[in-house]
């Protein structure tokens, strides 16, 4: 009868089966019964050890959940360690930035004040539209005025100013100038880039007058890669190069204006061009894997 209380209190506490056919069988009678007298001699016939059981269950959870919480508090802590120290990183690199190499400039060359760089009128020359930035520098703060066709808020860094466009959402902005301060390269989320020149005002973009006749034969010069008979024919604002022609090229016109690409086989060729008074000649300059090259051309029958 020892034996078999001692087996049954033995299972009782959730010890292996075969564990405890194997240890009743080992001890001795006289190991039976201290073993026996011993669990006689704990209280409530031995409900205490599931009770404690169960505590330590409860214990262990909170010891995990407090273990949780704190590696979810230590891994908030050194993400936002991590994203301040990135973006320091990037404003270290920002004001590092120097202007780059401004293009030939083709037409009226506005006022420049060179302790307020960003300070003026911008109109988009190369992008997806032909709108106007207005924007007002104060030390090192940028922010558009109220004619600006968007709104932006930036900071400058060196040669670059990096903020928000707001649109319908916001929009990551970064812009860096040209050394001679006239024009800028922007992007918009590092998706859509864009080309601003400086003009002296918003009116003398809003008002250009009808674009002048684009249409003939030009004889281009200035670029191995483009010199030879141009012929261009003129829908509107749109200037294209008919089957004839040397090249293969679209721009669009604006006013005395036209921007446009030449199409090449390994990679096209982005050109400005601006027409002359009496509409007989050209000049400009057109972007080249080795740098901006001057253009000219010349109206021929």
């Amino acid at each position: 009868m020892a034996r078999e209380d001692v087996r049954t209190a033995l299972l009782s506490y959730g010890i292996n089966p075969v564990e405890i056919e194997a240890r009743v069988a080992a001890m001795t009678d006289s190991e039976i019964l201290q073993v026996k007298q011993a669990i006689d001699q704990l209280p409530a016939g031995g409900q205490v050890a599931p009770d404690a059981g169960f505590a330590l269950i409860i214990l262990a959870v909170v010891i995990v959940a407090a273990l949780l919480i704190l590696l979810l508090i230590s891994g908030v802590v050194y993400g936002g360690i991590k994203v301040y120290e990135h973006a320091e990183q990037k404003e270290q690199e920002y004001s590092k930035s120097t202007p780059y190499p401004a293009p030939p400039r083709v037409g009226p060359v506005p006022s420049v004040n060179p302790d307020e760089p960003w300070t003026g009128v911008w109109k988009v020359i190369d992008g997806q539209d032909s709108r106007v930035y207005v924007l007002k520098q104060t030390g090192n703060s940028v922010v558009s005025t109220s004619e600006s066709d968007y709104r932006v808020e930036a900071k400058v860094y060196g040669a670059m100013i990096v903020g928000t466009r707001f649109d319908m959402t916001k929009n990551n902005f970064k812009a860096i100038i040209a050394d001679d301060f006239l024009s800028f390269k922007g992007d918009i989320n590092s998706q859509t880039f864009f080309t601003c020149q400086k003009i002296e005002s918003k009116s003398a973009a809003e008002n250009v007058k009808p674009s002048g006749s684009w249409a003939g034969k030009w004889k281009v010069q200035g670029s191995p890669l483009v010199s030879g008979l141009w012929i261009l024919r003129q829908d509107g604002e749109t200037v294209i190069s008919t089957d004839e022609s040397y090249y293969r090229a679209k721009g669009k016109a604006a006013g005395d204006w036209l921007e446009g690409d030449v199409y090449r086989t390994r990679n096209d060729l982005k050109f400005n061009f601006a027409l002359s008074s009496d509409g007989n000649s050209f000049d400009g300059y057109i972007d080249e894997t080795t740098g901006t090259k001057l253009i000219s051309g010349i109206k021929v029958e």
